[in-house]
Order: C-alpha cells, then structure tokens, then sequence
C-alpha cells in the first residue's frame, strides 16, 4: 500500500485498463511493454512468474519504448489463473540488460541463471518468502557460456543448458564445466530454436522445450540418461501452430508440477500493435504424459 513502484503499477493498469484491446484475463505487463516468461516456479506456497520486463524510469516516452532495458518483472500466483504483480525482481547492474533464463528451486533458495547482456552469464539468488530481494553472487559474471539459459540440480551439482545444445554444470554456481552437447540422435532438426530453453522431467520422460524466431516455441519430447547426461528425443511438437508473428505463441517457461506432470507459460506477441505496450502471457498449460508416451 505504500511502495512506490506498486503505486506506479497501479495507476498504470487503471490507466491502460480502458484500452480496448488490452485483456482482463490473460496476464499482461502493469506497465510498458513485456517479453519472454521467465523462471517460473513455486516456492513457498506461491507459484512466481518472472518476465521480461521494460520499466520506463529511464525513457518514459512511449516514442523511447525500443529504448527501454530489460529487467526480470514478477508477479505471484496461488492458482495460475489470478496474477498479483510485484516490484521488479532483478534489475540490470553491470550487466546492461537482464536477458530470459530459468530457476531451480532448493529447500532454502531459489537460484536464477541468465544471461547479462555485454557482460556475460549471471547467477542471481533469493531466499525471502515473496522472491523480492535478489543478490547476483560473487564473482558475476560466473565462469560459463554466455546465452538464453535454463538450469536444474542433481545431486549435489547444478546443471545447465545454454541453449538448446550446450551442457554445463558446477559444483559452486560460479564455476562451470562446458560438456559439449546435450542431444544424442536428435532425428528433430532444431534450426534456429535454441533460444529460451527449458528441461523438465515430464512422467518418466523429460521435455526440452526453446523458442524459434521463425517457428515459435516448440517441444522436444525424450530419453535423459542421467549417467552420460545426454538426450534423445523420440517426438517434436510446436506450441504455434502458425507464424511467429502476429500473435504468435512465443518462448516457454516452464516447471514440474510435483505430479508428474509440467506446467508452462508462453507470451504471445501483438497482433494489433499499441503505443502504450504490447505482449500478454498464455493461460498456464498443464502438459502430462499420455499412456502411449506421447504429450498431452
């Protein structure tokens, strides 16, 4: 009832609300415009989306939009369905930009693991209820390849893919090891969709999910062999049916829902553009595995 920038976000959605075309359902940026969903998960009872997002502090004219800086928004859920918005999580720092990676959620932490634009891979970790305070570990940029990112723990061991293809891991989220590619016997020729990857296990399978700025986002469904840390894929879906764009279903976040199951959000570009902002969130898809091994 008091912060500043909550005040900000809610005069800006009673604001943009008398748009005509701006959604009442779908979740949508509070203010300016938005891109990629990323790191979503649940934490303490909450599920937390982040986002793309582009706060106008530092060029407030809607002319100056392209200009904006990405930062990680947020905003937290009890049902997937009714979003509340939340101050901005990661902001920009020595890196220029905050581009899309992913979370891995521990018993006392969540660790955050993208891309920093002209400065290279960043590692960011939180541990309060609501995910508000983020601190980017000593020594970011840490030692990895630089790239749309998403990462996950085995043991004792944090693993990454910096792109569709590219397997890291550490020991100290500050450290990685480049293990050379991920895939194994891919008969899926991904193109140009390494970007905004996400891997989860899904049943006894695991689904590698990525963005293709031709194509869309787009599944990867499979074998993960623990041991040599590689993935086969044995079926190939697209969340867009269509073009990429206008309106097209765009990159995943996605997470494991604890039951087997896999739950993933997708922005979804403008098909009428607005001065103000543009990009809403997809409804949250619940994707499970069907009795002949095929996603559902």
């Amino acid at each position: 009832t008091t912060n500043a920038l909550m005040l900000r976000f809610a005069a800006s959605r009673k604001k943009l609300a008398a748009g005509r075309y701006r959604p009442a359902y779908h979740f949508v940026s509070p203010e300016s415009q938005m891109n990629d969903p990323n790191g979503l998960c649940f934490w303490q009872g909450r599920w937390h989306l982040f986002y793309q997002g582009y706060p106008p502090d530092e060029f407030p004219a809607s002319a100056d939009i392209p200009r904006r800086r990405q930062h990680w928004g947020h905003a937290v859920s009890d049902d997937l369905a009714h979003w509340r918005d939340l101050p901005y999580a990661i902001y920009p720092g020595m890196e220029r930009m905050c581009f899309s990676g992913s979370t891995v959620v521990e018993s006392n932490q969540v660790v955050a693991f993208y891309p920093g634009i002209d400065a290279g891979q960043m590692v960011a970790v939180s541990k309060d209820p609501l995910l508000l305070n983020w601190e980017k570990i000593a020594g970011n940029p840490v030692r990895s390849p630089t790239g749309d990112s998403c990462i996950w723990k085995e043991g004792d061991a944090y693993f990454g893919l910096v792109g569709a293809d590219c397997l890291v891991s550490s020991k100290n989220l500050v450290d990685w090891t480049v293990h050379g590619g991920f895939l194994e016997g891919n008969p899926f020729p991904l193109g140009d969709a390494g970007a905004c990857p996400n891997f989860v296990p899904i049943g006894n399978k695991h689904l590698l999910l990525s963005f293709s700025h031709t194509t869309g986002g787009q599944y990867l469904l499979g074998d993960y062999d623990k041991r040599s840390h590689k993935f086969k894929p044995y079926a190939h879906g697209r969340f867009n049916h269509g073009t990429v764009s206008p309106g097209g279903v765009h990159a995943p976040s996605a997470v494991a829902d604890g039951k087997g199951g896999v739950v993933n959000v997708l922005n979804i570009n403008d098909a009428k553009p607005s001065p103000d902002w543009d990009q809403i969130m997809s409804l949250a898809q619940r994707m499970t595995l069907g009795p002949d091994s095929q996603l559902r």
